[in-house]
C-alpha cells in the first residue's frame, strides 16, 4: 500500500517537529549541537533529524529553531544566503570579469614576446654588423 502524498506545508511542519525533538533530546542528554570550526554542522543536524539540509535554509521555522539553539551554545548559526536570484546584470558582470582577466593574461604574454623579439632584433643587428654568430 502506498503512502498518501504529503503537502510541502505538512513536510515543513514535520521537519520543525523533528528538529524540536532532536534539540530537546540533545538538551536532555546534556549534549550540544554538532559543530565544526565554531559553526553549526548543518549536514550533521539534517542527517540526525532525517531531513534535507536545504530545509534549514528554506524553512524559516526550522532556521529560527536552529539559530536559537546555536546562540544558546555560543555557536555561529547558519550563514545567510542571498535571497535574490542572480540577475542578468550579475551574470554579465561575472562574464566581464572573466574576460578582463583573460585580456590581462594575454597582454602579459604579448609583452613577454615583444621583449624576446627586441632581444632577437639586437642579436640580428650585431650579426649583420660583425659577421659573427652570437650564441644567446
Amino acid at each position: 500500500m502506498s503512502s498518501p502524498i504529503k503537502s510541502s506545508q505538512q513536510i515543513g511542519r514535520e521537519a520543525v517537529e523533528a528538529l524540536g525533538n532532536y534539540l530537546d533530546g540533545l538538551k536532555a542528554e546534556g549534549r550540544g549541537l554538532p559543530a565544526r570550526n565554531g559553526k553549526v554542522s548543518v549536514p550533521t543536524v539534517a542527517l540526525a533529524v532525517g531531513t534535507d539540509r536545504q530545509t534549514f535554509y528554506k524553512n524559516t521555522a526550522c532556521r529560527e529553531l536552529l539559530e536559537r539553539a546555536a546562540q544558546e551554545l555560543g555557536l555561529q548559526a547558519i550563514e545567510a544566503r542571498s535571497a535574490a536570484p542572480m540577475t542578468k546584470d550579475d551574470t554579465k558582470s561575472q562574464r566581464i570579469q572573466v574576460l578582463e582577466a583573460r585580456v590581462a593574461t594575454l597582454e602579459a604574454q604579448v609583452e613577454g614576446l615583444r621583449r624576446k623579439l627586441r632581444n632577437y632584433a639586437h642579436i640580428e643587428e650585431h650579426m649583420v654588423k660583425t659577421g659573427r654568430r652570437v650564441i644567446p
